[in-house]
């Protein structure tokens, strides 16, 4: 948001704008007590884990264990810690902070489109006046005329002696002449469908304001963001408590060990600096930043880093298994201008890469553990992976793009004793999409080691328990994509050799050696001596399949 938009944009700077808009919820995401009361508490609760966060991801550093002291492995003090958070001290995170916080938003779009946006309420607001203060001006002279028809008809009445009343004489209104009331009433009638210059103009502020409403934009995106605020330099917290302030304010900077690689920042007087410390960070001669993220790339592909502690390059973290592969790898990514898609062709077409997972007696036997990588290491896929795996196995699977399953309102309760669950997880879309409920996760997910969504984390863990097991074999989802796939096996061929192999194809993406296909018509054969119709013994052998170690392991 601190970087300026194009003079004259293309349709690719308008999408980069939407990304770096997109990106500050990179800041505003995290677990945050909302209903706090003590409200400073909640903000430096906050700050310290942006701090934390932010370091992590790019510097694999854990500078918040300075928060209370100094660190107690690293040469990380605490006077290091209160220089860095004074970047985020200057950011505001939330719209509101009263009784329970808001996260701040923007709208998720351009300057130009929201000038757009903001231009089509504007008029729209200046049409409404106008319809309105037409309307209320004929109602105003509708109010006279009336006020001074019923005065004429009932004084006229009262002269008359004649009693006074509201019916319209039995005749109509034309054809009353003795009757004062009914005179007023008939020019009432006549008024309503009378030429009036005050009626022709709320006419016409009436259909201009129709007609604007047909031009109306779509309503803009928002996403969670952070806004520059005042600076704000704290001095060091006694134990990091917030109420116990000592010393003077310490002035914004980067650790200071990380400076004799690389001159730290220098931080405006009148911004947060968060601009200079993210160019610092991406700096080529930064010795962290590329080679954290590189380390992390090489650990989404292979499941374990080079550095298996993907954010802590610290003394307590490893050291690199491959040292000068890191370096290499780094100098690339720098090289090619932080493209990770670069990155990832470059791993991807790796001979390391591309191995078998299959052992062999030649194998090195001081290696147990492969980290020097003689085969490519074999790894459970993580939950969302799994979920989706099975809907496309079937043929089930939705792949629309965009889109939420969340019926949950902006700012609503998503789940609590009064609303229930507005989470959806009976829907195809692919995982992404689902909706993350920390206290009422989706069960697949908890089963396969989905991590607390309220912290970060840079590994997953990856168990082996009874529950995941049982799982496959009992929840109505894989039981229900078993089906859909022998159907579909069912409908294409009656061969039960060719189902066989289908079936493999289908779930395994391999055909069944000979003992593995002769295992499999023998128990189909079986279920079905056994009084099993054909269809359901086919979705038996569907699920057994899904249910595998292979179907969620890659090799």
């Amino acid at each position: 948001d601190l970087l300026p938009e194009a003079e004259h944009p293309t349709e690719r700077d308008d999408a980069l704008t939407r990304r770096r808009i997109a990106s500050l919820g990179f800041l505003a995401l995290g677990p945050k007590m909302l209903a706090e009361p003590d409200k400073e508490k909640e903000r430096v609760d906050v700050v310290d884990e942006q701090l934390d966060v932010v370091a992590k991801a790019f510097l694999g550093q854990t500078v918040a264990c300075a928060r209370c002291h100094d660190h107690k492995f690293d040469p990380v003090s605490q006077a290091d810690y209160f220089a860095m958070s004074g970047v985020f001290r200057s950011v505001s995170t939330f719209d509101n902070i009263a009784t329970v916080g808001r996260v701040a938003q923007r709208p998720l779009a351009t300057a130009a489109e929201v000038k757009r946006s903001d231009d089509w309420r504007a008029e729209a607001k200046r049409l409404d006046e106008a319809r309105d203060q037409s309307r209320e001006s004929l109602r105003a002279l509708e109010r006279r005329m009336n006020a001074a028809r019923w005065s004429v008809a009932l004084t006229g009445a009262a002269l008359s002696g004649a009693a006074p009343t509201a019916e319209l004489p039995a005749g109509g209104p034309a054809r009353s002449s003795a009757n004062p009331l009914g005179e007023a009433l008939a020019a009432a009638a006549r008024d309503a469908s009378a030429a009036m210059p005050e009626r022709d103009a709320f006419r016409g502020a009436r259909a201009a304001r129709e007609t604007h409403e047909k031009s109306r934009p779509a309503d803009l995106p928002r996403t969670l963001v952070v806004k520059e605020s005042k600076v704000d330099e704290t001095p060091l917290h006694d134990r990091g408590d917030h109420t116990q302030p000592k010393g003077d304010p310490i002035a914004r900077a980067v650790p200071s060990v990380l400076e004799r690689a690389l001159p730290g920042p220098r931080f405006p007087a009148d911004r947060s600096g968060r601009l200079e410390l993210a160019r610092w960070m991406a700096d080529p001669e930064n010795p962290l930043t590329a080679r954290v993220a590189a380390n992390r790339l090489w650990t989404w592909h292979f499941g374990i880093g080079l550095v298996d502690t993907p954010s802590n390059f610290g003394v307590l973290g490893s050291a690199p298994s491959h040292p000068e592969l890191l370096d290499y790898l780094a100098r690339r990514f720098a090289r090619e201008k932080w493209s990770m898609k670069a990155m990832h062709r470059l791993i991807m077409t790796s001979a390391t890469y591309r191995q078998s997972s299959a052992t062999h007696a030649e194998l090195p036997d001081f290696d147990p553990d492969n980290r020097l990588l003689s085969r490519f290491p074999r790894r459970r896929v993580e939950a969302e992976i799994i979920r989706d795996a099975v809907l496309a196995a079937s043929g089930a699977l939705d792949t629309t793009m965009g889109g939420t399953l969340l019926g949950a309102g902006d700012h609503d309760y998503v789940t609590n004793d009064q609303s229930g669950n507005a989470a959806r997880y009976d829907s195809n879309r692919r995982s992404v999409y689902l909706p993350v409920i920390r206290n009422a996760m989706f069960g697949l997910f908890t089963a396969f080691d989905y991590p607390d969504a309220s912290a970060p984390i840079d590994c997953r863990p990856r168990t082996v328990v009874a529950p995941q097991a049982l799982f496959f074999m009992n929840a109505p989802f894989v039981d229900a994509a078993a089906k859909r796939i022998a159907e579909t096996l069912a409908a294409t061929t009656r061969d039960s050799d060719e189902r066989v192999r289908e079936a493999f194809r289908r779930t395994l993406a391999r055909d069944p050696d000979a003992r593995e296909h002769e295992e499999s018509r023998d128990f189909l054969a079986g279920l079905e001596r056994s009084g099993l119709a054909g269809a359901d013994a086919l979705t038996r052998l569907c699920h057994a399949l899904l249910s595998t170690n292979e179907f969620v392991t890659i090799e």
